[in-house]
């Protein structure tokens, strides 16, 4: 059956500004007065963000004006069309019983609820429309975005800048499909979307400022960096593991794609979509996509099949540095030390089973040293101990540089089940495909990544006590 992807239940097509409501409301000259769209305004700057960003518009994106209410109907009924009842219900257990979502949290209505208190427009790929939400609230951090383009009307300006820059990814790279590859992903589908957001976040403040030189990129970066401590002051009680990705989409997002900016501009921007980073690492490192690549590994988790017999798959995934790094932060402190673990993450593998209404987590992660593998098995394994109830089971095994982790009903066999997986399961080195030819200054801009370059091809690990 369709999985319940825990990001991409959020919403898994619309691609969403809503970071803390972009004002749309009242001034001379803004985008949106009186119930009504300033059509002229809004041709004005699509003509001029096809000039800055460097990309025409090869169909019209029609502009259309909605309520919040009848913007929220609109992201609940896409939820909706992905994802049944029991899968939402799934994913949020699964959240819960790996640490990232606190225990009983209702997944499709906390979502809701966050969308309603942030959403102020979006680009919708699956409509093509452009929706700006009317009355968006004027608040906290994209209100101090007026400041920074010193007139306050041109926030609006700046939204739909922002969004016009999806309507163009959606156009020249196809970017929903790019998404639709990696459903089995979280981490590469959070990392596609921090180029998206980060890209639109980029041109949408250069566009209204006139330019992108060092100063402006620098103060950018720097005002994404106060996103967090934002997010976390206005958001309230939503949970960490909702509104660290979506913040982590637009800071790191942008910082990733600044890097590139500074190194060969919109077409070293553009090049990232011929040859996309595979992993939320590689985002909060972004020397390990432009100057060297991340070890990275791909895994087959299997060989549970015949221990668990009666057991069948609900979901299969990937979390990535970024979730490692909400659990620890979410379970320990915002500051724990620990984190400094996800850096040498490579990569990981989860498989959710469900027998009736019983779920069992299945997941292989794997470090670039077995000091680190070591040292995250007890960490996470005292995690489980604290957020696990007495019907809650779970077990963890370390063979370096890799940890095995069970979680829920079946791991009460796990003295068959692990020697099982270990058995089973292959661990193999990934090297990024390079399969579309991109334009030779990007090429050049992009110096130590080598964008065109045939795969290398896969080696297998071996798992070594």
């Amino acid at each position: 059956m369709p999985k319940p992807n825990l990001l991409r239940a959020a919403s898994r097509r619309l691609q969403i500004v809503a970071l803390l409501g972009l004002a749309l409301c009242g001034c001379a000259y803004t985008l949106v007065h009186d119930g009504a769209v300033n059509r002229t305004k809004a041709q004005e700057i699509e003509a001029g963000l096809e000039r800055f960003r460097g990309l025409n518009f090869s169909a019209p994106v029609p502009l259309v004006l909605k309520t919040r209410d009848e913007a929220l109907a609109m992201m609940q009924a896409e939820i909706e069309r992905d994802h049944t009842e029991d899968e939402m219900r799934i994913g949020s257990l699964t959240g819960a019983m790996t640490g990232v979502y606190p225990a009983g949290m209702d997944l499709k209505a906390e979502t809701l609820k966050l969308m309603h208190s942030q959403v102020a427009g979006f680009y919708d790929p699956h409509s093509k429309q452009m929706v700006l939400v009317e009355g968006a609230v004027d608040i906290g951090f994209w209100n101090s975005a007026a400041s920074f383009v010193t007139r306050h009307d041109l926030v609006g300006e700046m939204l739909l800048a922002h969004e016009l820059t999806h309507a163009l990814q959606d156009q020249h790279f196809h970017i929903e499909q790019m998404i639709d590859k990696v459903k089995d992903n979280d981490d590469r589908d959070l990392a596609l979307k921090a180029v998206a957001e980060g890209d639109a976040t980029l041109a949408g403040y250069g566009y209204v400022v006139g330019n992108l030189n060092d100063a402006t990129i620098d103060a950018i970066v720097d005002r994404m960096n106060g996103l967090p401590q934002t997010m976390a002051a206005q958001s309230g009680d939503a949970p960490l593991g909702l509104t660290a990705p979506m913040v982590f989409q637009y800071a790191e997002g942008v910082r990733f794609v600044a890097e590139a900016y500074r190194r060969g501009g919109w077409n070293a921007v553009n090049a990232i979509y011929a040859d996309p980073p595979r992993a939320t690492l590689q985002i909060m490192n972004p020397e390990l996509y432009f100057d060297r690549h991340a070890q990275l590994v791909d895994i087959n988790l299997t060989g549970y099949q015949d221990v668990l017999d009666g057991w069948s798959k609900a979901d299969d995934d990937t979390y990535g540095a970024m979730l490692l790094k909400v659990i620890i932060q979410r379970n320990l402190a915002m500051t724990a030390p620990e984190i400094a673990l996800v850096e040498h993450w490579s990569g990981d593998r989860m498989i959710v089973l469900q027998k009736d209404r019983a779920l069992t987590v299945l997941w292989i992660v794997s470090f670039r040293d077995g000091e680190t593998a070591k040292r995250f098995g007890d960490v996470y394994g005292s995690i489980l101990d604290r957020i696990s109830g007495p019907g809650m089971p779970h077990r963890v095994e370390i063979k370096t540089p890799n940890v095995l982790i069970a979680i829920g009903d079946g791991a009460r066999r796990f003295d068959r089940l692990a020697p099982a997986i270990w058995r089973a399961s292959t661990i193999t080195h990934a090297t990024p495909a390079h399969a579309v030819t991109v334009d030779n200054r990007a090429l050049t801009a992009m110096r130590g990544h080598s964008v065109g370059s045939p795969i290398a091809g896969t080696s297998s690990i071996v798992i070594t006590n």
